[in-house]
C-alpha cells in the first residue's frame, strides 16, 4: 500500500482501489465521553458500562470516594479518560487510558 499526496492506494488482487484520507479521518475518529454520548446516544452509553464492568470484573481499578482521600492523594491520583469510537461494523467501542501527568 503506497500513500500518495491526499489519497491511499492499495491494490487488490488485479483492481487497484483508492480511498481518500478524509474519509478514514471523519469516520474512525475518537471522541471523549462528553462529544461521543451527544453522537452516539444509548449505543455510548452501553459500551461505557461494558468497559467500567470489564474493569471492576478484573480488578484493575478500585473506586474510592473522594471524601476518603487526603488533599495529597488527591492531588497525586492519576485521571482515568476514556474516549468513544465507532468501529467499521457499525458497534461503538469505549476505551479509557490512565493519564500519566501528575
Amino acid at each position: 500500500m503506497a500513500a500518495q499526496d491526499d489519497k491511499i492506494t492499495g491494490v487488490a488482487g488485479q483492481c487497484i482501489t483508492s480511498y481518500p484520507k478524509v474519509h478514514a479521518q471523519v469516520i474512525l475518529t475518537q471522541m471523549n465521553i462528553k462529544e461521543g454520548l451527544l453522537t452516539f446516544g444509548e449505543k455510548g452509553n452501553e459500551a461505557i458500562l461494558k468497559e467500567l464492568r470489564q474493569l471492576h470484573q478484573k480488578n484493575a481499578l478500585l473506586p474510592i470516594m473522594k471524601e476518603d482521600l487526603s488533599h495529597m492523594e488527591r492531588k497525586r491520583a492519576l485521571r482515568y479518560l476514556m474516549f468513544l469510537k465507532e468501529k467499521h461494523d457499525g458497534t461503538i467501542k469505549a476505551q479509557g487510558c490512565a493519564e500519566g501527568r501528575p
